[in-house]
């Protein structure tokens, strides 16, 4: 009998639905602000460019992370790298809020497991056998 691995506190059917909240979040965060008055974004220069750029980033990281779990890894490195860009590029990470918000979003993707482990974790485990099944 196999037994069924342990799913993360905060997933919904196997997926990482709060790192993925968390970054779309984050997005809409750091958009906010240069977009609150649009007809002002040819003067906000290029803070409010490089805002909605990594603002846009985050949100499709958000959305990876969502569709492609097995990849959410992939998507948490890339959400923590444009969150430590926003701080000097987008308002100070849209004044802290947005750059603190796609660091979770990310930690949680990067900490993010599939629970293809097939049951078996931990040093008591045996080691894959190459080309075959582990012989039980």
């Amino acid at each position: 009998m196999r037994l069924k691995a342990p799913q993360a506190p905060f997933a919904v059917r196997g997926r990482p639905w709060a790192a993925a909240a968390l970054l779309c979040a984050a997005g809409a965060e750091l958009a906010y602000f240069p977009l609150r008055r649009p007809e002002y974004l040819g003067f906000q220069g290029t803070a409010a460019t490089s805002a909605l750029l990594i603002a846009g980033a985050l949100v499709g990281c958000g959305l990876h992370t969502a569709a492609r779990p097995h990849r959410a890894t992939v998507s948490g490195v890339a959400a923590i790298v444009l969150a430590l860009l926003s701080f000097p590029l987008a308002n100070l990470g849209g004044f802290f809020a947005g750059m603190l918000l796609a660091i979770a979003g990310g930690a949680l993707a990067v900490g993010w497991r599939t629970g293809d482990t097939g049951g078996r974790t931990g040093p008591d485990a045996p080691p894959p056998v190459p080309g075959g099944k582990a012989a039980e």
